[in-house]
This record gives structure tokens, sequence and C-alpha cells, in this order.
């Protein structure tokens, strides 16, 4: 996947994700997009690694850092997994194997932060 296509991605994951939740905008503004937009190419750095590594507990153990850091600064453990989802839909269009690698890996990190949420 190259920078490009990721930052293409990104676009059409924040898009998204302002738009249904406007809240975010509010809360945390112009320099919250900012953050998120950096997020967002974190996200695509570790699973990528988790990719090349072939070790999908690489980007779960970053999933739960990230899920704990977020939460600690008032977002929820439901924005971190929206926001993988967001992932998981754009990367459904990309037929390629280093795409249904990530999906693997970010359905496998999702079911892991909702156990861990889970009472």
């Amino acid at each position: 996947m190259n920078n490009e296509q990721i930052e293409r991605y990104i676009d059409v994951i924040m898009e998204g994700m302002y738009h249904d939740y406007p809240e975010l905008e509010e809360r945390f503004g112009k320099r919250g997009k900012g953050k998120c937009r950096e997020d967002n190419h974190h996200h695509f750095r570790h699973l990528k690694t988790a990719y090349t590594l072939q070790n999908d507990q690489f980007f779960v153990d970053y999933a739960h850092w990230l899920t704990n850091l977020l939460v600690s600064r008032g977002m929820k453990a439901a924005h971190v997994i929206d926001n993988f989802e967001r992932i998981d839909q754009v990367l459904e269009k990309d037929r390629s194997e280093e795409a249904k690698g990530y999906r693997d890996i970010i359905s496998t990190a999702i079911a892991s932060i909702e156990r861990r949420e889970a009472p």
C-alpha cells in the first residue's frame, strides 16, 4: 500500500467520523482533526508492521495501548473500534493480499478490545 492510497483512505475515514460524530469537532477542534489524521497514520504503520512480521498480536497490543490512552483523555473504546471498523470498510474494496491481511488483523484487534471492555 503506498502513501497516496493511505492518504485517500484516511480522508474517507475522517470524513465519515466527523460526519457521524460532529461533537468531535466541537470538542477537540482543528487540533483534534490533526491528531485524528496522525493517529490514523499510526494505525496504518502498525498494521503494516504487524502484517510484515505476520504477528497480529503486535497490532492488538498497540490497539489496547491506544484505547487506554484515548480513554484517559475523554474518548471511549467505542471510538477506537469505530475507527478500526472504518479502516476495515475502506480496505474492503482493496483486493490486495496486504489489505486482506490488514482486515484480518483489525478484526482480531476489535474482538480483543470488545472482550476487554465487556462487563
